[in-house]
């Protein structure tokens, strides 16, 4: 998919069910923490910029992306500016 502007096409990380001590999370649990993304496509303006890349795991505002399927699969659409970090 080309994203066109300044779009960046990202899905969803999958969530840890349990913490780092082993901890069992319940589905609110995980709905709470904020959740991870990849960037799975970037626009020309975007690519141009330098900073983001296809691959890059981010956190974003969820709330302000546009859900799409592409393949049966679930992703969203979001504007580069509501993403807030690249986790490194």
């Amino acid at each position: 998919m080309k994203m066109l502007g300044s779009n960046v096409l990202v899905t969803e990380l999958e969530a840890p069910s349990t913490t780092a001590g082993g901890i069992i999370l319940s589905g609110a649990e995980i709905d709470k923490a904020s959740k991870p993304a990849i960037v799975l496509s970037v626009s020309l303006e975007v690519a141009n910029q330098g900073d983001l890349s296809v691959g890059n795991e981010v956190y974003l505002k969820w709330h302000e992306s546009m859900p799409v399927t592409i393949d049966g699969k679930k992703a969203a659409i979001i504007h580069v500016d509501h993403i807030k970090a690249i986790i490194k």
